[in-house]
């Protein structure tokens, strides 16, 4: 989904509290939120962002099953070779070389 997640999050919260606060500024805020969405609802959002969560939980799952499943046991490894050496990793070893590799990918 390509909508600003953050900026999404701050007016929605400026909205809830001063709808909470029943303060005049309400209406100022659901109109800011409303051109923000533009000519999506917010209803279709909220649908889109739970389906990119669904999916995200997804990806995070089968992390999470590779992870553990690395220090399970020899069916599945996941190594560093490093010269000639190899180096298998799992639990925090894996993370952090993930991390190395998505943040050399970063600065790319």
């Amino acid at each position: 989904m390509s909508i600003d997640k953050q900026k999404l999050q701050a007016l929605l919260w400026a909205e809830v509290a001063a709808w909470s606060a029943s303060s005049p500024d309400w209406l100022s805020n659901s109109e800011a939120l409303e051109v923000f969405l533009g000519k999506q609802t917010l209803e279709e959002v909220a649908l889109e962002l739970l389906a990119e969560n669904e999916v995200l939980r997804k990806d995070a799952e089968r992390y999470q099953w590779l992870r553990e499943e690395t220090s399970a046991g020899p069916n599945i490894q996941v190594s560093e070779w490093v010269g000639p050496h190899e180096y298998p990793l799992n639990g925090v070893g894996l993370d952090s070389a993930i991390d190395a590799a998505l943040g050399k990918a970063v600065q790319s």
